[in-house]
């Protein structure tokens, strides 16, 4: 091989060498974006039956943050929900990872009470953690109210709503279903606006059975990791092209909201698929 050819050869080499080297530098740089830039998202919720005086109620929904923390003491997550300026804050599951994670989430709800009134649901892994009766006892201590398959009124300027709360089905066998926990909601309230706080996000048909009139819940991480025109790519349970992903799903008069959530699940990181504090305004 000729002097020529070799010199075209070795800088041809350094071109792709050089050419690889960025994109692993981009995907490294996006990846890090991916799993540490909270992203506040503001979303719309209309309904003929939300009472006047609940229009503008803001939401924040908190969900999947599995131990994670966002700054020293979560102190960037605790910023995102006090600019949001919440009416209530929302738990919907997987706030733990495992049974060690009571300090830290001991110091996130005693900040985040301040801000505005707590309401928690759990999700598989609050029940598979070990961890669930010293987080109630914390919750407890906090302020924190935990809807585990029961509801509680708000109400505002003599006007009332229901949030009702579901425990995962990862939880005891002969807990209510939603269908019962509605049918209570219904026998004691009348016809009311109703939310649901769960875990799950690939139950919406037994919500929409159950009559609610709005769902949050969480669970699918946002797919994990996102592409752009094709959405989340992996659910949990490992089976490519996510389904209820992110975003709103309407059955019947069910309209349902899964967050993407907060933390990470299998130690594997998010890509293009920013932690969430959805902020939820019901509108009249």
């Amino acid at each position: 091989m000729s002097s020529h050819y070799k010199k075209h050869f070795r800088k041809r080499r350094r071109r792709t060498f050089l050419a690889i080297l960025f994109l692993l530098g981009i995907i490294a740089l996006f990846t890090y974006d991916s799993n540490a830039r909270i992203i506040t998202e503001e979303f719309s919720v209309s309904s003929g039956k939300l009472p006047a005086n609940f229009d503008g109620y803001r939401i924040v929904q908190l969900s999947d943050l599995h131990g994670k923390s966002f700054g020293n003491g979560s102190s960037e997550l605790v910023k995102a929900v006090k600019n949001a300026k919440p009416d209530i804050i929302v738990i919907t599951g997987d706030l733990i990872e495992d049974s060690k994670s009571g300090s830290w989430a001991q110091t996130l709800l005693k900040k985040l009470v301040d801000i505005a009134p707590v309401y928690f649901v759990t999700g598989n892994h609050e029940w598979a953690s070990g961890g669930l009766v010293e987080l109630l006892y914390i919750m407890e201590d906090c302020g924190v109210k935990a809807l585990g398959n029961k509801y509680t009124v708000l109400e505002k300027d003599g006007e009332k709503i229901v949030l009702a709360g579901i425990d995962d089905p990862n939880g005891l066998a002969d807990q209510k279903t939603p269908q019962q926990l509605f049918r209570e909601v219904r026998a004691e309230q009348g016809d009311i606006y109703s939310i649901l706080l769960a875990h799950r996000n690939n139950r919406l048909d037994t919500y929409a059975e159950a009559g609610a009139d709005l769902v949050l819940c969480g669970h699918g991480h946002g797919g994990i990791w996102r592409l752009p025109f094709v959405g989340g790519i992996i659910d949990v349970n490992r089976t490519l092209i996510a389904k209820y992903d992110s975003g709103f799903y309407i059955k019947d008069n069910t309209v349902q909201f899964v967050s993407r959530g907060l933390g990470t699940i299998w130690h594997i990181p998010r890509f293009l698929n920013n932690p969430q504090v959805a902020v939820i305004v019901l509108k009249k």
